[in-house]
């Protein structure tokens, strides 16, 4: 058994592979498919938002030095001159006592300095009465109230939500700088394994490992290139390695310790170069990265839970630094709500549910530790760090995690 001292850290192993990647090269989609895209240049707007000072109400517009003289009980009256609908301009100027009738969102007519809403005058048709005096401004957003020309609005490696498309377009880009997605090969080994939706046999068990990893190299914003599972065979392996030539980086499942059947160590040996096998970590101790020609390989453990847990804490980095991204996930403290045992020295990454409870998060362990269970990955909210040096985290401590879901408020629940 290999001593601790003999397994790379995290942070060794992380630093290693992350060495081997960097951001990938620049492609223009349209607006409309950059959702969830990586913007690969920061953006300038080259215009004023709103471009031009508009009404903020279903009103008249006028010139507010007109309504200084209005009272309750002494109303002063104004010419109805104009008629202005949204998506329209005025070049005719208001003077003095008059007014124009204006929708929310239309441009200020030449002359007018204020808005006042509909309901508060009496509109006569062709005259309005106005009991309020209304000071320059009001109900007006002006010209560059929310954007000015010049000012960057977005800067490069941020991920383009529904709220960021929607500021690219008020400033009028119509295609989008992004970083192309990283094509990720995935392949599942291992003769027990069979596809979901197949009648099992005797000592065979669904491959989740595959799907599982699908759904978490496109929620890092890659490109999933699934290769046919295999089995424990060396040649089936070698042939699919090489099967996934062009991909950036492929992940393999399963094959990774120390039994009988597990080639994959050997294979990316013999194929390629190993760069490193088995991390100080729990689970998923043995994790490997090494290439096969022009292609890196990360060999993530086969157990479900250590697949998605080494996933995180190193493809996944790897992913985002193709993507010029933020590598990693935002990470809070909480209180303990029991006890978390951490035998053997690795740095444990255990399976957490959270609540939010007197101003402050609080985690309790989401079910079994056990790296071959699925329920508790599931339910888990975050997985809470456990430093190699405690041997256990007590009750009542405070601990960082990282985040996968924050839990509902107790509003919402």
């Amino acid at each position: 058994m290999a001593k601790q001292a003999d397994l790379l850290s995290v942070e060794d192993a992380r630093a290693r592979i992350l060495a081997h990647f960097f951001r990938l090269e620049t492609e223009l989609v349209p607006l409309d498919e950059a959702l969830g895209r990586v913007l690969a240049e920061s953006v300038t707007s080259t215009l004023d938002i709103p471009p031009f000072a508009n009404s903020s109400m279903d009103g008249f517009a006028l010139q507010s030095s007109s309504t200084t003289q209005a009272a309750p009980g002494s109303p002063v009256s104004l010419d109805v001159v104009d008629n202005i609908p949204a998506g329209s301009f005025s070049s005719r100027e208001l003077r003095p006592g008059e007014s124009a009738r204006i929708m929310t969102g239309a441009p200020l007519p030449p002359g007018a300095d204020a808005v006042v809403p509909f309901e508060d005058v009496d509109d006569l048709g062709s005259e309005i009465h106005l009991s309020i005096a209304v000071s320059e401004g009001f109900s007006v957003r002006p010209a560059g109230q929310d954007i000015t020309s010049g000012i960057q609005v977005l800067s490069s490696g941020v991920a383009l939500d529904s709220r960021r498309v929607a500021l690219l377009a008020a400033i009028g880009v119509g295609v989008v700088p992004v970083v192309r997605r990283p094509r990720i090969a995935i392949l599942s080994t291992g003769d027990e394994l069979v596809s979901p939706g197949t009648p099992l046999q005797p000592g065979q068990i669904y491959n989740s490992n595959t799907s599982m990893l699908v759904g978490a190299v496109s929620e890092a914003g890659a490109l999933p290139v699934v290769l046919p599972t295999v089995r424990d065979d060396v040649r089936e392996i070698v042939d699919s390695i090489h099967a996934a030539a062009g991909a950036d980086l492929l992940l393999t499942t399963g094959g990774a310790s120390v039994g009988d059947y597990d080639h994959m160590k050997d294979v990316i040996g013999h194929q390629g170069e190993l760069n490193f096998w088995r991390v100080r970590v729990r689970p998923g101790k043995p994790l490997l990265f090494g290439s096969v020609g022009s292609l890196p390989v990360i060999g993530l453990p086969g157990n479900p839970t250590s697949g998605m847990v080494t996933f995180e804490q190193f493809a996944r980095p790897a992913i985002r630094r193709m993507l010029g991204a933020g590598l990693y996930r935002p990470t809070i403290h909480v209180r303990l709500d029991e006890r978390i045992e951490n035998l053997g020295g690795r740095r444990t990454y255990a399976r957490a549910q959270l609540r939010y409870e007197a101003g402050e998060f609080h985690a309790t362990l989401s079910g079994s530790q056990d790296s071959a269970m699925l329920m508790p990955l599931a339910m888990a909210d975050c997985l809470l760090i456990v430093p190699e040096d405690r041997e256990e985290l007590r009750a009542g401590e405070i601990a960082i995690a990282q985040v996968w879901r924050l839990p509902q408020s107790p509003e919402e629940a």
